[in-house]
């Protein structure tokens, strides 16, 4: 499913869930309005800015321990019982800070608080990788840790720059107090990999839009942690900061992540985890990653003497960015012949029908989605009347322009969801998900009627044909095979019955 914001409120406005998520949303504008308007003086900032932040850390946790309890595949429930946990343990440092702020007039670093913020880390990444995702090839896999540790190492030279090297380089600080402050930036590093390891793996189908909030979600709480270590170690950080933002925007973004699979899964629109594997376009994640690396060297070394650092940081750069566009000509063009190759698979090069071979591997993820749910499921079996007489009379070119005149009818004639592939000679079957029998029987109907009504001018001569077609249900059969030999029983009986009919098996068959 295509996520479609706008096209949520409406359906979310009648959920509980997406009414704490829209709630939550105004709550946000109300804490940034807050923020921008600057009211209040320091004091009176930190204790707004630490008490916001507890509602929502909670609404965090007890939406993700929802989306855990739908129907939703192991890996799944597991990921988000993990982010139940981290959301919870962020919440109770928040909290047991807040009491140490407010009620005990104190900020002490480190404190029991510092437990539960570095233990979210952790409980974080393990919930993003846990996630399922569509099924990956060895060198795909390789390609992702390659691309992860790049991602890694670019995020490294940014943390290192402005938190984890001034961290380190602190004298005058006790032992365990440089360990804790040194910690956060690490955590820091353990949430980019997170956020790697969804951005750069084909989530499963069905959690690709909630996979894209929570992303949306670290992408934020990283750049206020990054901001907030930064500002404290120039000492110029204060409750109400614009770090504080991005945190509240993360917070909403998991709520909104968490809401989004509960109401997918409402919808009952989880797949099976057996899908094809998919051609991807090059993700531009690890490129940037570079990119941001070589820009930190700049900004690092830019009061550099032009020779000899300054001339050699400049000629690396431009070797690399001139390999890297090479590379990435190549990349793309070994893409473009993969789409190439995949579509040469999964289309019958003559009718532009799926494959049979395509056709299987779809349908038998539709059929095992249709028993899980208990939906219905029909197919069709499609047979062109005295077809080979067209051959013998005009030459075989004209009976591959009724091929295609035909399968255009039966393209024309179906919805965007329904399947239809090149069964065999003149033979195509028709998938027809989310259809009862008797709606079926009158699709099967119309398709008669259109190409019973068209025609093909070929080889100087106008020829019109029709087709006889069965019909079968999955109400009964135990596998794809049963409900396709069914619909083809049926097809048999619309030939003895004189061919250009519909016949359905079972009432039908009886006779």
């Amino acid at each position: 499913m295509v996520f479609r914001p706008v096209a949520l409120l409406g359906s979310w406005r009648r959920d509980r869930g997406g009414i704490v998520t829209l709630a939550l949303g105004v709550y946000t504008l109300i804490f940034l309005l807050w923020m921008v308007a600057g009211w209040g003086g320091e004091t009176r900032r930190t204790a707004i800015s630490d008490l916001a932040f507890l509602p929502s850390g909670l609404a965090a946790a007890l939406m993700a321990l929802r989306a855990s309890r739908h129907v939703l595949s192991i890996r799944s429930r597991r990921a988000w019982v993990l982010l139940t946990a981290a959301f919870l343990s962020w919440w109770v440092g928040d909290v047991v800070w807040t009491y140490y702020e407010l009620v005990l007039g104190e900020a002490p670093f480190p404190s029991i608080a510092d437990a539960g913020y570095l233990l979210f880390y952790l409980l974080v990444l393990a919930g993003l990788i846990t996630f399922p995702i569509a099924p990956q090839s060895r060198i795909e896999r390789s390609k992702f840790w390659l691309d992860a540790i790049t991602v890694l190492l670019g995020g490294w030279m940014v943390i290192w720059y402005f938190v984890l090297g001034p961290t380190a380089v602190e004298q005058d600080s006790a032992a365990l107090l440089t360990v804790l402050s040194a910690a956060y930036p690490i955590g820091d590093l353990v949430l980019i990999f997170g956020i790697a390891a969804i951005l750069l793996r084909t989530g499963e189908e069905g959690h690709r839009g909630t996979l894209g909030l929570l992303a949306a979600g670290a992408v934020s709480f990283l750049i206020a942690d990054v901001a907030f270590g930064y500002l404290s170690l120039q000492e110029s950080y204060s409750g109400g900061d614009w770090p504080d933002a991005f945190w509240m925007v993360a917070q909403l973004l998991f709520v909104a992540g968490a809401q989004y699979q509960s109401w997918q899964a409402s919808r009952e629109e989880v797949r099976d985890p057996d899908q094809v594997i998919e051609i991807h376009p090059l993700s531009p994640i690890p490129f940037a990653a570079v990119a941001l690396g070589y820009v930190m060297l700049i900004v690092a070394g830019h009061s550099a003497p032009i020779y000899p650092l300054g001339g050699l940081i400049t000629g690396a750069i431009a070797v690399t960015a001139v390999v890297v566009a090479r590379q990435l000509m190549l990349m793309n063009e070994n893409v473009r012949l993969l789409g190439d190759l995949r579509s040469l698979v999964r289309s019958d090069g003559l009718t532009g029908l799926a494959t049979r071979r395509y056709f299987f591997e779809l349908a038998y993820r539709e059929f095992s989605r249709a028993r899980r749910y208990n939906r219905p499921l029909a197919a069709l079996m499609v047979d062109i009347d005295h077809f080979k007489p067209i051959n013998d009379q005009f030459g075989h070119g004209a009976g591959d322009d009724v091929l295609r005149m035909v399968a255009a009818q039966i393209r024309e004639g179906l919805r965007e969801a329904d399947l239809a592939g090149r069964y065999g000679g003149e033979e195509v079957v028709v998938l027809l998900p989310e259809t009862p029998e008797e709606a079926a029987v009158a699709a099967a109907e119309r398709l008669r009627r259109r190409v019973a009504q068209a025609s093909v001018d070929t080889a100087g001569h106008r020829i019109s044909v029709t087709i006889s077609l069965g019909v079968a249900s999955a109400d009964g059969c135990a596998d794809l095979g049963g409900m396709l030999r069914h619909a083809d029983n049926a097809l048999y009986r619309a030939k003895e019955a004189g061919r250009n009919c519909v016949r359905r098996y079972g009432q039908d068959n009886k006779k």
